[in-house]
């Protein structure tokens, strides 16, 4: 898949990188690169608040990360497969039914960590750098 392209050329680009920092640089390269071909799905919510591109962008970071947040505490292969698997839901939603199997077999003990509370434990462990940039502006909101 075109995702696990972008995926493993972002890991060779910037190694030593947390695993959120790499599925998130890939879905921001999908939605860049499909915003390309047109396909800008907040484009729509662009022209009627009237943002600029700098707050369409901020918009899609917040995005991106929120949406590869739980993919991020797994590790490669499973971690760029579920957000793969999690694309084709999102975007072919009639094709989703051939991989909720795997999907869920993949992400069901990360669920139930984010159920019992203790998925931001396995969070900050696998994702130091990604936790202490959340922690920073967690603070600066404060």
């Amino acid at each position: 898949m075109a995702n696990e392209k972008t995926y493993w050329k972002v890991r060779s680009e910037r190694p030593g990188e947390d695993e959120h920092f790499y599925l998130d640089t890939t879905l921001l390269r999908r939605f860049e690169a499909r915003k390309q071909l047109g396909q800008n799905f907040l484009s729509s919510v662009t022209q009627k608040y009237g943002l600029s591109l700098k707050d369409e962008k901020e918009m899609l970071n917040m995005i991106t990360a929120a949406e590869t947040r739980l993919f991020s505490v797994l590790d490669p292969p499973d971690s760029i497969r579920t957000l793969a698997l999690y694309i084709v839901y999102k975007e072919v939603p009639s094709e989703a039914h051939r991989y909720e199997e795997e999907y869920n077999k993949i992400m069901g003990p990360i669920m139930e960590m984010e159920e019992d509370g203790t998925f931001m434990d396995l969070y900050r462990k696998k994702n130091p750098n990604m936790a202490k940039q959340m922690d920073e502006l967690d603070r600066v909101e404060q």
